[in-house]
C-alpha cells in the first residue's frame, strides 16, 4: 500500500509531500556536505528554469507590445514547480517550517523598515547615537539566563564581566561559540525592552533630535541581522536610522553628523566604546553597570541610573534646558 500524502493545508504539510516525493530518489540524511552542495546547484538550476520558463509567459521587453494573451494558468503551475525546489532546497539543509516562517518574519521586518527609514533625510537636526544592548534591550540578562537555563553554566548577571568568559571557559565551552549559538537560536527576537530608555528616546524624538541607532552587534551573521530589526519593529522605538559597526567611533568620524559637529552625545554602555567616544571628545551618557565602573569620574562621560536622569543629562548638553 501507498503511504498517505501528508495534508497540504499548511507550509509543513507542504514540506512533507515534497520530502516523500525527494525520498524516492535519495535521503538527504545519508548525504555528506559535498553531495548536499551538489544537490543544492542541481535544484537551484532546476529552479531557474522554472522561472525562465514563468517568464516566457509574459512581455518582458518594454519596447515591445506582443499583443498575445497571456496563459495565467501555466504561471501557476511553474510557480507551484519552483516552490517545490524551493521546498527541497529547505528539506535538504533541514530547515523546519518554523524556521522558513521565522526568516520569513525577519525579512519582511527588515524591508518594511529600512522602506520607512529610507524615507527620513538627516537636515541637520542635533543627533543622539543610542546602543542597542543594555540601552533599550536587556542582552546580558537573556544570554545569562540562556547560559544558565540551556548550558547549566553557573555565572551572576551583576558579575564584572559582560560576556562570562571566565566562568563560560571554565565549563569547558568557547565563550565565542557560545555566543554565537545564542544568536543563531534566535533569542535576539526575545531580549526585554528597556521601557523607560524607550520613552525618554520617544520624547528627544518629539523634541527635534535625530535617533541614529549604531550597535556593535555582528551584521554579518544573517540571523543577528534579520533579528535585531524584527525586534526593533516591535519595540515601539521611534528612531531615524540603526548601523552595525564593531569600531563605533571611527564610524562616527566618517559621518556628516561628526563632520558637522552635530552629535549632541552618545549613550552607550561599553567601556571601549564609550572611553574612545569620550577620548574624542564626544559627550557619553552610560548607564550605570557592575562591568563599567572604569567610567566613572571619567571625562566627558556622565552616568545615569534612571532615565529621567537620562533626560535631564541630553537636554543639558543640547542646551534645552
Amino acid at each position: 500500500m501507498k503511504d498517505l500524502k501528508p495534508d497540504i493545508n499548511s507550509f509543513n504539510g507542504l514540506q512533507a509531500v515534497q520530502r516523500q516525493f525527494s525520498d524516492l530518489f535519495f535521503s538527504s540524511d545519508l548525504l555528506s556536505v559535498d553531495e548536499k552542495e551538489e544537490m543544492t546547484r542541481s535544484f537551484a538550476l532546476a529552479l531557474h528554469s522554472e522561472v525562465s520558463s514563468l517568464v516566457g509567459e509574459i512581455s518582458f521587453k518594454d519596447h515591445i507590445n506582443s499583443g498575445r494573451s497571456v496563459n495565467t494558468k501555466k504561471i501557476l503551475y511553474e510557480s507551484v514547480d519552483a516552490f517545490r525546489y524551493i521546498l527541497a532546497i529547505l528539506n535538504l539543509w533541514g530547515h523546519s517550517s518554523d524556521d522558513f516562517l521565522s526568516a520569513f518574519q525577519n525579512r519582511d521586518s527588515f524591508l518594511h523598515t529600512r522602506f520607512e527609514l529610507d524615507k527620513r533625510k538627516w537636515e541637520g537636526q542635533p543627533v543622539i547615537v543610542v546602543d542597542v544592548d543594555e540601552v533599550i534591550c536587556t542582552f546580558r540578562k537573556g544570554f545569562t539566563e540562556w547560559l544558565i537555563d540551556e548550558k547549566g553554566i553557573d555565572v551572576d548577571v551583576n558579575s564584572k564581566e559582560y560576556y562570562h568568559v571566565v566562568p563560560i571557559k571554565g565549563s569547558g565551552h568557547s565563550p565565542e561559540g557560545l555566543f554565537e549559538e545564542f544568536i543563531d537560536s534566535g533569542h535576539l527576537r526575545d531580549l526585554d525592552i528597556i521601557s523607560e530608555t524607550v520613552g525618554v528616546l520617544n520624547q528627544l524624538k518629539l523634541m527635534g533630535f535625530w535617533i541614529h541607532l549604531l550597535t556593535a552587534r555582528p551584521d554579518k551573521n544573517l540571523q543577528c541581522l534579520y533579528d535585531t530589526y524584527y525586534w526593533l519593529e516591535r519595540s515601539g522605538l521611534n528612531f531615524d536610522r540603526v548601523s552595525f559597526s564593531p569600531e563605533k567611533m571611527i564610524w562616527l568620524t566618517k559621518t556628516e553628523y561628526f563632520e558637522s559637529e552635530s552629535v549632541v552625545c552618545a549613550i552607550d554602555d561599553s567601556v571601549k566604546h564609550t572611553m574612545e567616544y569620550a577620548k574624542h571628545g564626544v559627550k557619553v551618557a552610560s548607564p550605570k553597570m557592575s562591568y563599567n565602573k572604569e567610567l566613572r569620574n571619567q571625562e566627558n562621560v556622565t552616568i545615569y541610573k534612571t532615565s529621567q536622569e537620562l533626560l535631564d543629562t541630553i537636554t543639558q548638553l543640547s542646551g534645552m534646558r
